[in-house]
């Protein structure tokens, strides 16, 4: 897609948010065929980084944005992931540990430090594997919004994973195949599985969102998701840092469970379906701003 189509795509996009912002849509050159889009609120002194999930992009966090565009205590920073949204689209490097790598030089080209990392979806697999890989000094804090640090587990309807391992309930071929096969639907069921409210409009945006990645990235990144485990990488992070874990009602009891046997001091909210914190905005930005708090 020719960059001028892409840019006036992601402004409509941008649109079907219905919340108004000042933050500004910038780019930072990683190397010499490659640049990260990215966007920024605020004027804090506290850098704040939210990682969008599977073929998503910044435009989900439009409503923290907003949220945090008078902010004299944070600066709210969004990127693309490799391949989605505005940022370059790559023939190779589809894979987590290099979505690790690009956000490490993502944040020393920002010269970002000290900062507080969240990812939601499938975006937590960039946030661990950064952590696997760099540890987690540059971090005070991290929030993990409805995603996983394992991908398959023997029952996903009992453990805290995405897929099982022998994908006996085709979650992860719907996904996979699906982005080859049939984009179109597989957008649809996707938009209709996040959203607890979805409408017509609700689903054109994130079906338009999610067009932006590349039906083969869009089935390479959701079927290389099958081999991560970074439990103990999170796990590892109980006591040393606050941690925030908001995830959908349909998560809640497994999480919970999760979390009182491995970080049993991370904050747990639970509340709506996969998008809550575009859905129920207000009750996710208070949810955040009561962890920020004690944040210096």
């Amino acid at each position: 897609m020719a960059t001028k189509y892409r840019i006036l795509v992601c402004l409509l996009l941008l649109g079907m948010c219905h919340a108004p912002s000042t933050a500004r849509a910038e780019f930072v050159k990683i190397s010499e065929h490659f640049s990260i889009h990215y966007r920024k609120s605020g004027h804090g002194p506290i850098p704040i980084v939210f990682v969008p999930g599977w073929a998503m992009s910044t435009a989900v966090f439009q409503k923290q944005l907003t949220h945090f565009q008078a902010s004299q205590r944070f600066t709210f920073i969004t990127l693309d992931p490799r391949s989605q949204g505005l940022t370059t689209h790559t023939a190779t490097g589809n894979y987590y540990p290099q979505h690790g790598r690009d956000l490490k030089a993502f944040l020393d080209k920002l010269h970002l430090d000290n900062i507080v990392l969240a990812g939601w979806s499938y975006g937590v697999f960039d946030v661990m594997t950064y952590i696997n890989q760099f540890g987690a000094g540059n971090l005070r804090g991290v929030v993990i919004i409805d995603g996983t640090p394992k991908c398959s587990g023997f029952d996903n309807s009992k453990e805290w994973v995405w897929f099982r391992y022998d994908d006996s309930d085709h979650w992860k071929r719907s996904f996979t195949l699906g982005a080859l096969t049939d984009r179109t639907a597989a957008n649809a069921q996707f938009a209709d599985w996040m959203l607890e409210k979805p409408t017509p409009a609700s689903r054109r945006w994130v079906s338009g969102i999610a067009d932006q990645t590349p039906d083969e990235v869009a089935a390479l990144t959701n079927e290389t998701c099958a081999y991560l485990d970074y439990s103990q990488d999170l796990t590892n992070l109980e006591g040393k840092m606050p941690l925030l874990f908001v995830i959908r009602d349909e998560w809640g009891e497994v999480v919970q469970s999760w979390v009182k046997s491995h970080t049993p001091s991370a904050t747990l909210k639970i509340m709506g379906k996969h998008m809550m914190f575009w859905e129920r905005a207000d009750e996710f930005n208070a949810t955040l701003d009561a962890f920020l708090s004690p944040i210096r």
